[in-house]
């Protein structure tokens, strides 16, 4: 299985008169998320389904990468990756895909980085906001996979055609 794991865009503050499950990206962000989609779409990636935590910087970051690739149909949320997904979350998330399977993770932190460092057997990986990594899973467990790259949104929006 191939396993992408992207982070949201820049986001709003926390608000204590908010909930955090209501923080939208940023104008900054959505500006982020348009050029990263892009260079997203340069690489040429193909996904089968992006799988998006529900919250609203989340939810913004997967309708900006699905609307650019035109797969919006291939796009669901899902509770589990709103915060604290651990192993067996993305065990049981994961566990009707085939081993063929092309799957976008959207979500936060430190969940991500977390179950990246797992998931290659131990280590410190970090995954800034809108940063997009790449995995070969063999088994969705610790050292079950190994990290092909891992691209910050400078990197993904350098690659990204000129706007016009």
């Amino acid at each position: 299985m191939r396993l992408y794991f992207m982070r949201h865009g820049e986001a709003e503050e926390r608000h204590p008169h908010r909930s955090d499950a209501e923080r939208a990206l940023t104008p900054q962000g959505e500006e982020e998320m348009r050029r990263v989609a892009a260079g997203v779409q340069a690489l040429k990636l193909e996904f089968d389904v992006i799988l998006s935590s529900p919250l609203v910087r989340a939810r913004q970051t997967a309708e900006h990468v699905a609307r650019t690739l035109d797969i919006e149909d291939r796009l669901t949320l899902t509770p589990v990756l709103g915060g604290g997904c651990r192993m067996g979350d993305l065990q049981s998330l994961l566990k009707n895909c085939s081993t063929r399977s092309r799957v976008l993770l959207i979500g936060h932190e430190p969940d991500f980085s977390m179950l990246v460092g797992s998931l290659i057997g131990g280590g410190i990986v970090r995954i800034r906001k809108a940063s997009l990594a790449c995995l070969d899973v063999a088994v969705v467990q610790p050292g079950g996979a190994e990290l092909r790259w891992l691209l910050n949104p400078e990197h993904l929006a350098a690659l990204a055609p000129p706007l016009e």
